[in-house]
């Protein structure tokens, strides 16, 4: 399962929140760790439209991919919605200038695998049923952008 923080979430606080849970397969954590997609971030309110008109005319001015294709409307978070932005667009100037313009700062994800363990520690598989519950649940804690469950077949 990878779930996607908001910045400044730390491994002690994923814990927190997965103990609230109650779960009772072990599982191990594993934060900001190898290749993750979709790293950066922006929070944009969702009644100013103007920020993501600017950016959408801005790549087309000039050509280049900001935000994350898939999504491009934005995750909804209470009043805001929060945008995925490529780690092209971070070292852009014109990019950045547009954020300045609206107060806006880039922020990066916190990137958590959960693996679900056997007491030996060998991999352990959760009903689908299970899994899609747990999803939803942690969906609805507020420093949890998006849960994605990861199907591996081991044989």
């Amino acid at each position: 399962m990878n779930i996607r923080f908001e910045d400044g979430t730390y491994e002690s606080e994923v814990k927190t929140v997965l103990e609230n849970y109650n779960m009772t397969t072990n599982y191990s954590i594993d934060c900001n760790t190898g290749s993750v997609g979709n790293k950066y971030y922006i929070m944009a309110d969702k009644d100013n439209r103007d920020i993501r008109c600017e950016l959408r005319k801005g790549m087309e001015e000039e050509n280049k991919d900001w935000i994350i294709s898939s999504s491009a409307t934005g995750i909804r978070r209470g009043d805001s919605y929060v945008i995925a932005v490529s780690e092209q667009a971070v070292n852009d100037e014109k990019f950045l200038s547009i954020l300045n313009k609206y107060d806006t700062r880039v922020k990066k994800f916190v990137w958590c695998y959960i693996r679900f363990e056997k007491p030996g520690g060998s991999r352990y598989w959760i009903p689908e049923e299970d899994a899609v519950k747990m999803k939803n649940e942690l969906e609805n804690n507020e420093s949890i952008f998006t849960v994605s469950i990861d199907y591996i077949n081991d044989q």
